[in-house]
């Protein structure tokens, strides 16, 4: 069983590790079953059980803390003692793997003792522009559907077998590392709306004004652009370029790197750990009702960046909150903006809702309608 992520939009064919809901309005993913894993395991013999629970925890280590050193670093690993404790249900195929899912509140506990840190599962969903060249003279875009698109904006199916063979490869790296890092991505449809205003040409020159434009229509988190020399189905090497907002990182190197380095990032910024707690007097506005509350209440008590919080006071339609988070305000706002759940105020005197007496709150945001 791979990690199932649900985002919210009804137009898009993603890779297979993705799984969709319908609304087109949310940003961001949750990703589901981070701490399940499907590891090898050769032989159906207790021995054997015992190394693909360890296999299987380092993997977790590695979706969790959003670092590739934490399941290779030994003084952690360690530390988690017999990873078969840990193992809450466990599935054996007969064609030789494993499906093993882990204790999460266990596993949590251990990395907070440990001062690491924890990734939630809200992360946020990254659209892949990816442009393949194989060396025949036309080079085209991998889109959702397995069709590739040409630099004419002709439709072709992958009917040459080598063309699809490296079609399946790329999918087949893209959709594991995305797995193995537990990073939400998408391919873009390319049909007939993006075919007018996506050139694979200038996409490959490294002009991405035109991109970015057309990227809208998924309200992905971020854009990551992919241009590959493809050898051979063995042989790929990738010039990548990650747009965050108004931030430019370029890269190169095999296809693996385009996910791997894109957790990375995301993980600096996401993941915060219990040795660095902070304080943070939250105002939250347009909490008109018990259910708004219950709506809100539930919100931040999902988020893995929020420790604990407590109602300091209410006054009409306005809740001031006392939270314990993971790291510092900045990490805590970057969470939120993953959801539209609350929408940040920032310096403005909000009509109809009032300014709490008492201490001024660091944070002011507007609980937004429910679905």
């Amino acid at each position: 069983m791979r990690a199932s992520l649900v985002w919210k939009a009804d137009y898009i064919r993603l890779l297979p590790l993705i799984t969709i809901l319908a609304s087109a309005s949310a940003f961001g993913a949750r990703v589901e079953n981070l701490y399940a894993v499907d590891v090898e395991m050769p032989a159906d013999s207790t021995a054997q059980l015992e190394r693909a629970f360890d296999t299987a925890l380092r993997q977790v280590l590695v979706r969790v803390t959003g670092s590739r050193a934490s399941g290779e670093d030994k003084a952690v690993f360690d530390s988690f003692g017999d990873a078969a404790a840990l193992v809450q249900q466990y599935r054996i195929d007969p064609a030789g793997s494993v499906w093993v899912l882990f204790d999460s509140v266990a596993v949590k506990r251990i990395l907070d003792r440990l001062g690491q840190p924890i990734w939630g599962d809200e992360r946020p969903a990254t659209l892949v522009w990816l442009v393949m060249d194989a060396g025949n003279g036309k080079r085209e875009f991998l889109a959702a559907r397995s069709n590739l698109i040409n630099e004419n904006g002709i439709i072709e199916p992958a009917t040459n077998d080598k063309i699809a063979a490296n079609e399946a490869a790329l999918r087949e790296i893209l959709d594991a590392t995305a797995d193995a890092r537990g990073v939400p991505l998408m391919l873009p449809l390319v049909d007939s709306t993006e075919v007018t205003s996506v050139s694979v040409s200038d996409v490959w020159g490294g002009f991405t004004e035109s991109l970015q434009g057309a990227s809208r229509r998924y309200n992905a988190d971020a854009v990551l652009i992919g241009r590959a020399r493809v050898f051979s189905s063995q042989r790929i090497t990738v010039r990548w370029t990650l747009l965050v907002d108004d931030e430019r990182y370029d890269w190169e190197g095999d296809v693996a790197s385009g996910p791997d380095n894109l957790a990375d990032f995301f993980a600096a910024r996401l993941a915060g750990a219990s040795g660095t707690p902070g304080q943070v007097l939250l105002q939250v506005d347009g909490v008109d009702s018990l259910d708004d509350y219950g709506r809100l209440s539930a919100y931040l008590d999902a988020l893995e960046v929020v420790d604990s919080f407590a109602v300091n006071r209410v006054e009409d339609s306005a809740v001031l909150l006392s939270l314990s988070i993971r790291g510092d305000p900045d990490l805590l706002m970057r969470t939120i903006a993953l959801q539209r759940v609350l929408q940040l105020e920032e310096n403005v005197a909000l009509p109809g809702f009032p300014e709490l007496s008492g201490a001024a709150p660091d944070l002011r945001y507007l609980l937004l309608s429910g679905p």
